[in-house]
């Protein structure tokens, strides 16, 4: 790892990067399994609609509502911490942009809370819906890939790949010796 604060620094930055990507990786985990259920709440909701486009809007709103509640603390716990812990490492504001991210994911999952209200409480057009899906979607999708490319300036820093850089931390998540050797 480059950098010219001696062994000390060294040490303390590997630490701060294994804190990170472990926590980033955990929350990766624990978002596949949020994922799936997510997933099959909304393939109920779209069955309970029942072909009724007032009923799927007002169901998505509980959906937005669910995911606004769970996002949060899932996001802050994971996400923006272990992006935290990363920057820590890297004064040089490589992976700054994750936590950036991260941030704007946290601001965005209460904000899906009065969308959902709003969805519950207003009769909106079928077009309308759409539209604010749509924008909703595109800008969590931004964000997302503001984390992706700090995990990526981490991998290219360490000149690993994508299959060897997980495998990498995962290994070190199980049998980590302060420096990860």
């Amino acid at each position: 790892m480059a950098g010219g604060e001696g062994q000390g620094g060294d040490k303390e930055r590997m630490i701060y990067l294994y804190h990170g990507v472990s926590r980033i990786f955990d929350g990766y985990i624990v978002g596949i399994g949020l994922g799936a259920l997510l997933v099959i709440i909304l393939v109920t909701i779209i069955l309970a609609s029942d072909d009724n486009v007032a009923a799927l809007i007002h169901n998505f709103g509980i959906f937005l509502i669910i995911i606004g509640v769970i996002g949060s603390p899932f996001t802050f716990f994971f996400m923006y911490r272990g992006f935290t812990y990363l920057a820590m490492a890297d004064r040089g504001g490589r992976y700054g942009i994750g936590a950036f991210g991260a941030i704007c994911s946290l601001a965005l999952s209460p904000a899906l809370i009065p969308e959902g209200v709003l969805l519950l409480v207003l009769s909106i057009s079928y077009f309308i819906f759409i539209v604010m899906s749509v924008v909703t979607i595109i800008v969590g999708f931004v964000f997302e890939l503001l984390m992706y490319i700090a995990l990526y300036r981490l991998g290219n820093y360490f000149n690993m790949g994508y299959l060897r850089w997980y495998y990498y931390f995962i290994i070190c998540h199980c049998t980590f010796s302060d420096t990860c050797d």
